[in-house]
């Protein structure tokens, strides 16, 4: 009677084993093979590029003089120097090794770890960007008519509830409903 009593044992001690939450040192070594500190950075750039942009777009069509241009170019510093900090790879990296030890077990890092060392995981990382990159284009090619299509569709409809408000306010007051006028 012990012999099924041990096997069932073994074999639940070797599938909790096998769910083992990974080490810190294996998840530090998926973030260096999938480029995660590259990414990172690419992101801040990214947002601050976005920032002068914006900041640009909203200093557009003011003539400012000395004083306001440094107030808006020390704003502009202030800000990058704050995403540099709050998004720096030391801040993230924590977070990113607690994720994956919540999400991951040591056998899915390990697996992950082997297809990025490979050659396509390798070619996957390098390429990502780029593909990331041309479907941001292709997407903004389809928001944009469908936020044309959206803008349509409100007022349309904000028309027909203000036609019908119109009919509802002419029934009540015992009157012909005023036409409705297209904006």
């Amino acid at each position: 009677m012990k012999s099924p009593l041990y096997i069932a044992c073994a074999l639940l001690i070797c599938s909790a084993a096998r769910a083992a939450a990974p080490s810190n040192e294996s998840i530090e070594k998926l973030l260096v093979v999938t480029g995660s500190e590259k990414m990172v950075a690419a992101v801040q750039g990214q947002m601050e590029q976005a920032m002068k942009a914006g900041m640009a777009q909203a200093f557009k069509n003011q003539k400012l003089d000395a004083d306001a241009q440094q107030t808006a170019e020390a704003l502009g510093k202030r800000i990058t120097a704050d995403l540099q900090e709050e998004l720096s790879w030391d801040k993230l990296k924590p977070i990113y090794i607690q994720v994956y030890i919540e999400s991951f077990t040591q056998e899915e890092i390990d697996g992950l770890i082997a297809f990025y060392d490979s050659p396509a995981g390798k070619a996957y990382v390098a390429k990502m960007p780029v593909v990331m990159q041309k479907t941001m284009v292709l997407m903004q090619q389809r928001i944009g008519p469908m936020m044309q299509k959206m803008q349509k569709s409100i007022q349309e409809t904000a028309q027909e509830v203000q036609a019908a408000k119109q009919k509802k306010d002419a029934a009540a007051a015992g009157q012909a409903p005023a036409p409705a006028t297209p904006q």
